[in-house]
């Protein structure tokens, strides 16, 4: 759509679930999706993905085929930043334990500190299923669990009644490759920003 223009892809801590929108420090995100503030942007589903566990491999369910919530009610569990919100309480699923208390092991504010918390035997931790084949590590395991509701992965992009074209153009390439190859899967949170030469 726009050749010679580049892309900077940013990926963010997880204390801020906008990767950096909200500050408008990038122009356009890959989110997951639900995230504290939504409703301040525009925002399309691009995929929903099941949440999935992440174990340590000694764990007494790792060798599970699937997992049932409810029996990992009471582990101790890696946590996102406090400042994160609601976002934190999603990945713990607190409206899933109906008022049962969570139990945080530790928090982690990168992907990089959440694998070590996990693989270290601190906390288990809900996951997308995609992190299975971006994350592998053999200290880890990852196992489909039941009885919580998916996620999803949306480009997200500022309220406003002038969105810039290269913006327009950025989530309209979104939603082709979405529509066109529905398999495509994502992972993370990443804010994408268009260098300020290119910008318009």
């Amino acid at each position: 759509r726009r050749p010679g223009w580049r892309v900077e892809m940013r990926q963010t801590e997880w204390s801020d679930p906008t990767a950096g929108l909200a500050a408008g420090d990038v122009d356009v995100g890959l989110l997951r999706l639900p995230f504290p503030g939504q409703d301040r942007f525009h925002h399309e589903i691009l995929i929903t993905e099941p949440r999935w566990i992440a174990l340590p491999v000694g764990h007494r369910l790792a060798h599970q085929r699937q997992i049932a919530f409810e029996e990992v009610l009471d582990e101790a569990f890696v946590a996102t930043p406090e400042e994160s919100g609601w976002w934190r309480e999603y990945w713990l699923a607190t409206e899933e334990r109906r008022g049962h208390p969570v139990r945080v092991g530790t928090v982690a504010r990168t992907p990089d500190e959440w694998l070590y918390a996990v693989a270290g035997g601190y906390g288990v931790s809900l996951t997308p299923r995609a992190t299975a084949s971006f994350y592998q590590r053999p200290d880890v395991v990852y196992r489909p669990l039941t009885g919580v509701a998916p996620s999803w992965v949306g480009v997200v992009w500022p309220r406003g009644d002038r969105t810039p074209s290269v913006v327009r153009d950025f989530v309209e390439s979104c939603l082709t490759v979405r529509d066109r190859h529905p398999s495509v899967m994502v992972s993370g949170i990443t804010g994408a920003e268009f260098p300020k030469s290119h910008r318009n």
